[in-house]
């Protein structure tokens, strides 16, 4: 599945000034203990690392198989990175449930969002903090979600942004394919058995 020590082996490959301030700051937040989501996938504690290396591993290997020439540390930061924004994001919450006639209380995980800025805008926001990212990586990062970012719907202008940097640079279709990827055939939905 994956672990903090699997992330930074897997980090190394990147040799940008500011990873290092990048990474600690991950640590102080729970970024390495944090659930990737909470229902979906990886919804359990260290799903975010789980899903952030499995995208690491599917983008790497598409990098690959179809010889798209991407650097490794362009994969390894883009992938690594992509959801930094769910870094301090979720909390545990204790809610009612009715099972079988009776109510339960059951400890779930919530959303109290510490800097509500969006998703892929947000993780860009983040990593840059830090550590400077190209053209073409931020735009990989910040439409990670695809058409599924809630800033495409409604024909709201910046999904003719999303469509454009589609069109216009593989990386942002290869960090969405391996992202959906990673959520919807591979990751575990739920407490892994």
């Amino acid at each position: 599945m994956g672990s903090r020590e699997d992330f930074y082996k897997e980090a190394e490959v990147i040799k940008r000034v500011g990873k290092e301030s990048l990474l600690e700051y991950l640590e102080v937040s729970d970024f390495f203990t944090a659930p990737a989501s909470t229902m979906f996938h990886g919804a359990y504690e260290k799903g975010l690392i789980h899903h952030s290396l499995g995208v690491f591993d599917i983008a790497k290997e598409l990098n690959e198989t179809l010889d798209l020439g991407f650097s490794l540390e362009t994969i390894a930061i883009c992938a690594l990175f992509h959801d930094v924004c769910k870094a301090n994001y979720y909390v545990k919450e204790i809610r009612n449930k009715k099972i079988n006639g009776k109510w339960h209380e059951l400890e779930v995980w919530g959303v109290k969002d510490q800097l509500p800025m969006g998703h892929g805008e947000k993780s860009v926001y983040l990593i840059t903090k830090y550590m400077k990212l190209t053209d073409e990586e931020a735009l990989a990062i910040r439409w990670h979600l695809g058409p599924s970012d809630p800033g495409v719907h409604f024909n709201y202008p910046s999904g003719f942004c999303q469509k454009q940097a589609f069109k216009e640079n593989k990386l942002v279709a290869l960090i969405h394919i391996a992202d959906m990827t990673e959520s919807y055939l591979i990751a575990s939905w739920g407490e892994p058995s």
